[in-house]
């Protein structure tokens, strides 16, 4: 499965708040933003699947500004990302990171 969370709006609207609720990072579940819910909920069905399915979770953060990609958790986030169709596979960011993670704490990072 693939899946993305996108939030669109102009500056100063509570994007960033909407994602990843208080900037404390101890919010109550009730308080957490849509990022920290998400990664709870995939992490917690993943556990109570069988033991016998494997899962490969990986991560990537972008931002699309002016109309200009740019991955956050590149070594150099100001670089900007060229956007690429592939013939088979459909649109994708060229050299955007995508990170392996194990749970909901390394999803955070």
């Amino acid at each position: 499965f693939n899946g993305t969370i996108f939030a669109y709006g102009q500056t100063g609207a509570g994007k960033s708040h909407t994602m990843t609720g208080p900037d404390n990072g101890n919010a109550p579940p009730e308080l957490q933003g849509l990022l920290p819910r998400s990664f709870t909920h995939i992490f917690s069905n993943i556990d109570t699947t069988s033991s016998t399915t494997k899962y490969l979770v990986r991560g990537s953060f972008l931002e699309i500004y002016n109309e200009e990609i740019r991955d956050l958790l590149s070594k150099n986030p100001k670089e900007r990302c060229e956007l690429k169709d592939h013939p088979s596979s459909g649109v994708y960011v060229k050299d955007l990171s995508a990170f392996v993670v194990k749970g909901v704490a390394e999803m955070e990072q």
